[in-house]
């Protein structure tokens, strides 16, 4: 089977999304949810993405890992890697906030343990930053996280080559068991860093794109020319762009999760990479962080 690198282990080179899982649509359809899930791990993804945000509203705060405990816990097969994600709040009304603070990760990191029913979390992420909090002082919280073992390992989501740099400055990289892997959102609507990818492939650092199929749709001619959805064509694209890059796509339904699976086995030329490449892109995020960056 191939593996693509993840810290101190190895996983499948594409993971599972979870979050659409959470969305209000899906709340009448947990069983499918789940069922969506073992597919997947049936098929060889070991790493399922979640976050403790991912509900349908603030009163179901936690939903989706509760979801991913669930699916886990009834699998026959072996446990895939879990990881999550803390530093963003979410209170009755959509209130939307910021919690970088040492405490407060510590605080979210129980509180994740518990729900996805796990004594320490697989992979443990700072969310997005903090801006009333030195972004120093967050990955400091990140490393208590791990230091009182209620993380294996951590990583960061939603930086740029500065923040990710200052973080390496911190907590050390893949070597020092310190950042091992950056979620950050890279598609065919949205490719903006391109810097930061390069010191993901030059430091081993596994770089896990959220949202990987927004703008498949800029791929259908290709895809058409290939015999293959545009889904799969993209993911296919994403894989050949570094060997650390790690899609992790999202789904609701067992045949999507499937024909993702399959881009593994699609090659794609040089050539035909960077005709992808080249196809105009936005440089507006699907969601543009609403907080300034923190000082580093």
């Amino acid at each position: 089977m191939q593996t693509r690198t993840l810290g101190d282990t190895s996983v499948f080179p594409i993971g599972l999304g979870c979050m659409p899982m959470s969305g209000r649509r899906m709340l009448d359809h947990r069983d499918r949810a789940i069922e969506t899930i073992h597919t997947a791990l049936d098929a060889g993804v070991n790493l399922l993405d979640t976050a403790n945000i991912y509900a349908p509203d603030a009163e179901h705060f936690g939903h989706n890992e509760q979801l991913v405990a669930e699916a886990v816990r009834t699998y026959s097969g072996l446990r895939p890697l879990i990881a999550t994600k803390g530093g963003i709040t979410r209170e009755p009304g959509e209130i939307w906030g910021r919690a970088g603070r040492r405490d407060a990760l510590m605080s979210a990191a129980i509180a994740s343990a518990k729900r996805l029913e796990v004594d320490i979390i697989d992979l443990y992420y700072l969310h997005r930053a903090d801006p009333a909090v030195r972004y120093d002082e967050q990955i400091k919280g990140l490393v208590a996280v791990k230091e009182a073992g209620l993380a294996q390992r951590i990583g960061v989501s939603n930086v740029d080559a500065a923040m990710l740099q200052r973080a390496l400055e911190v907590a050390g990289g893949p070597a020092d068991d310190g950042i091992v892997a950056v979620q950050n959102e890279r598609s065919p609507r949205y490719r903006a860093d391109s810097d930061l990818l390069d010191i993901c492939t030059q430091e081993g650092i596994a770089y896990l794109p959220w949202s990987p199929l927004t703008g498949a749709e800029l791929f259908a001619e290709h895809a058409a020319m290939r015999g293959v959805s545009p889904q799969r064509l993209t993911l296919a694209w994403l894989l050949g762009q570094s060997p650390v890059v790690i899609p992790i796509p999202g789904s609701t339904r067992p045949q999507t999760i499937l024909d993702s699976i399959e881009a593994v086995q699609l090659s794609i030329s040089v050539d035909e990479g960077a005709a992808l490449s080249a196809l105009p892109f936005q440089e507006q995020s699907l969601y543009p962080d609403s907080e300034p960056k923190p000082p580093l």
